[in-house]
């Protein structure tokens, strides 16, 4: 397994079928129009995703004055290939790429049962748990200091 920068249609169908099942199959995810990030996965020997995240500058709604903020966004594994480390090995490329970037902030919005995922890989909680119109699923803010020496453990 390598984790690389792939265009965002190569991982639209893992996205869709883990975050959106419910879309259309011609449908873009939200997010696709966004410019400035990358989409990063996890691919097999035979180029198959396994996993995949999308990191791009985006402001910290919390923490609006820092600059250096990127977001992470569309974390993913596939079925059956969860509990493998799939899922760290993507988070810590994000980390890496906005990281080389520049940015010294990463910050989500994680589903409330990825919570203690995020926390393995060093992301703080934020407030309390929401839900919303673009969120009907529980989700929590959480976030993470980055420096150029930031490593995440992988699990």
């Amino acid at each position: 397994m390598r984790v690389e920068v792939l265009a965002e249609e190569r991982t639209r169908t893992l996205r869709r079928a883990v975050l959106r099942p419910d879309l259309p199959p011609d449908a873009p995810l939200p997010g696709d129009e966004l410019s400035g990030g990358v989409h990063l996965a996890a691919v097999d020997g035979d180029g198959a995703v396994l996993g995949t995240c999308f990191v791009y500058p985006d402001p910290c709604p919390w923490l609006p004055e820092r600059a250096d903020a990127w977001r992470l966004r569309q974390m993913a594994t596939a079925d059956g290939h969860r509990g493998r480390g799939i899922g760290g090995a993507v988070v810590q490329a994000g980390i890496e790429y906005a990281t080389a970037q520049g940015a010294r902030l990463l910050w989500c919005n994680a589903r409330e049962p990825a919570v203690p995922f995020y926390q393995r890989h060093g992301f703080a909680i934020q407030g309390a748990v929401f839900t919303n119109e673009r969120h009907p699923i529980p989700h929590q803010r959480m976030w993470r200091e980055l420096s150029p020496q930031t490593r995440a453990s992988n699990d």
